[in-house]
């Protein structure tokens, strides 16, 4: 049995909205394809072996847990580019996507380092962007559905977006595309949980995943998830 084992990022720390949840979607939907899940859940105090695993998760937090996971991540910089450029999956979600970029802004007029990863910039905001979103993959005919609650923009992205804008925010306000996709990078500010709110995006996650292990993929019939998506995206396009 082919095993996927994730590490579960400041999962005590970066986990404002429930964010273990799209773990536990994860692991439910790569289970159904008989693929063994192991999960470490680790944090500030634990070294992270970034070859250990395939596949990296981090999720929102409040600005002083931000900052604990900003300075602690740091540490890893060397690591993580390597993970990256090895084709390993991260999964971002909130204002963790903040953490690749080239440089955190705050509105003290302080630059504060960030793994300069992906090349972006982000910016702490006067204003929260707060509210539901729909969004688009390319090629995926189910919308995106979800939430945000950030005070943060993106500017000077010069990486390929991961999802295009039916309604709601992008980067900046007025903004037509949002998150950030690159090798198996996926980072978007959407909250939800996303896997469990948005079940064929999770089965695509799951697709692209077990395409890099070479194993094969079969739809999924998760008629409670399915039904559940179509009722509430219904309800958020009629109000």
């Amino acid at each position: 049995m082919e095993t996927i084992k994730i590490a579960h990022l400041y999962y005590d720390l970066m986990n404002l909205y429930g964010e273990h949840g799209n773990i536990l979607s994860l692991t439910h939907h790569l289970e159904e394809h008989k693929v063994r899940v192991i999960t470490h859940y680790l944090s500030i105090e634990d070294d992270v072996d970034f070859e250990k695993y395939d596949l990296f998760y981090i999720g929102c937090g409040n600005k002083e847990a931000f900052d604990l996971a900003r300075r602690n991540i740091l540490k890893y910089k060397k690591e993580i580019k390597k993970a990256f450029t090895n084709k390993k999956f991260f999964l971002i979600t909130g204002n963790a996507l903040d953490l690749f970029g080239k440089c955190y802004h705050t509105l003290e007029d302080q630059d504060l380092e960030t793994l300069n990863l992906l090349n972006y910039e982000s910016y702490e905001g006067n204003e929260r962007i707060v509210g539901e979103q729909v969004y688009q993959l390319k090629n995926m005919p189910h919308e995106i559905i979800g939430f945000v609650n950030r005070n943060s923009i993106m500017k000077f992205v010069k990486e390929h977006h991961l999802f295009d804008v039916v309604t709601g925010t992008g980067y900046v306000p007025q903004s037509i595309v949002e998150g950030v996709r690159k090798n198996h990078f996926y980072g978007t500010y959407l909250l939800g949980p996303i896997f469990i709110r948005n079940p064929y995006f999770t089965e695509y996650i799951i697709e692209e995943i077990l395409k890099e292990k070479g194993l094969s993929y079969k739809p999924f019939k998760e008629e409670t998830e399915t039904k559940a998506y179509e009722e509430y995206k219904k309800n958020m396009l009629t109000q």
